[in-house]
């Protein structure tokens, strides 16, 4: 076993300054379109230039004011930055990396019950217990003929946090140890990294920002004088046309499906006191993902698991939680559905990037349901009696 260390001794650390969300670009951008649309109208419409010229001052001192007020933000920003630079502190969070290879035929053994694979994330519950873990990720790169390469990442706050779990029984080594018949002897390699948050300097990213922002205004500038000047010169023409948006996901069913570790609903909409099936299709390839519902609003390792399970969920349990699966793979399981309000959902492995939330209404029908005899007869009455009128 090969262990390999590498450490950036420049390194901007959790306290580093980004440039702060400004309203000012956007200020500027709508100043910019309405001094645009005011001289259009000075100049096209010369019997309302009573009204049009103070409209074209307004608009002038605004767009002034606008940009005074981006420039006095930029400065603001640089000197923040410069502050938070000076004061940036030493300590930053530690990354461990493992690699090794599943010996040719032993994928399947190491992904089934009890394999490699299988027992690094039934261990994810002692790394969530564990002070300082932050991140949990496995990434499996199979062959059909050869050897097969793993990579198991744990991120964790501090150097102190990751080796005080090390020298647990649950540490990953210790595990990979086990398992001499599907790991390959000597392929085990370990990488412990410092997490470096990497940031262009703030002159840079205000010129691009700068240019990117002014473009947009003056894009929308011409599009107001093009508005504009069809405005005045061609004929109005009877009707409208609206163009739909074109919506990529229809009404959500029963499936909340897993692409490019994201879920494609995160908002479901149920009715409370229901039995209702779920599938969650995971279409990442060799990734672990699962769903975890809980009892608020709020989505946190500390939070109560929603319960009601019925079937088909983590160890046969009550609480609505799926096993963690790797893809390409679907899990259905069935709950009661709790009372009404809003309850949050999160993938275990993906907390940051998979969340959605689960809203529980009176109101609210059954995905696919039809409406009620009475509710029809009662749309029929009401349309009939427009038609009467």
């Amino acid at each position: 076993m090969e262990h390999e260390s590498s450490e950036h001794n420049a390194h901007i650390g959790p306290n580093a300054h980004l440039p702060d969300p400004s309203i000012w670009p956007f200020v500027a951008g709508l100043a910019i379109m309405f001094l645009t649309a005011a001289l259009v109208w000075w100049a096209r419409v010369e019997d309302q230039r009573s009204l049009s010229g103070p409209l074209l001052g307004a608009s002038a001192a605004i767009t002034l004011g606008a940009v005074a007020g981006w420039a006095y933000e930029d400065g603001r920003m640089r000197q923040k930055a410069r502050q938070h630079e000076e004061q940036a502190q030493a300590a930053a969070r530690r990354t461990q990396v493992i690699t090794f290879a599943i010996a040719e035929g032993q994928l399947e053994a190491s992904v089934g019950e009890n394999g490699i694979i299988d027992v690094i994330q039934q261990a994810h519950d002692d790394l969530r217990a564990a002070p300082g873990f932050e991140d949990f990720r496995i990434n499996i790169s199979s062959t059909e003929d050869g050897p097969s390469q793993v990579i198991v990442e744990t991120t964790w706050s501090t150097e102190d946090d990751l080796a005080a779990f090390e020298e647990t029984q649950h540490a990953i080594l210790d595990l990979i140890s086990q398992h001499p018949d599907e790991v390959l002897a000597g392929s085990t390699q370990t990488f412990d990294m410092q997490v470096v948050r990497d940031t262009k300097d703030t002159s840079v990213r205000y010129s691009l920002g700068a240019a990117v922002s002014l473009f947009g205004a003056l894009l929308v500038g011409g599009f107001a004088v093009g508005a504009g000047l069809n405005l005045f010169t061609s004929e109005a023409k009877g009707g409208e046309t609206v163009s739909p948006l074109r919506q990529e996901l229809g009404p959500f069913a029963d499936t909340i499906t897993i692409k490019a570790s994201s879920f494609d609903y995160e908002e479901i909409t149920l009715p409370p006191g229901v039995d209702f099936t779920m599938t969650l299709d995971n279409q990442d390839d060799s990734v672990a993902h699962n769903i975890i519902f809980f009892q608020g609003d709020e989505a946190a390792a500390n939070q109560p698991i929603l319960e009601g399970c019925i079937n088909g969920c983590d160890s046969d349990g009550v609480q609505v939680r799926t096993e963690l699966a790797t893809g390409i793979i679907q899990h259905t399981f069935t709950f009661t559905t709790p009372p009404p309000g809003r309850y949050a959902f999160w993938c275990d492995v993906h907390p940051d990037t998979m969340t959605g939330i689960l809203v529980v209404s009176e109101d609210a029908t059954l995905p696919g349901a039809m409406p009620s005899t009475e509710d029809a007869a009662g749309e029929n009455a009401s349309a009939e009696g427009t038609e009467e009128e």
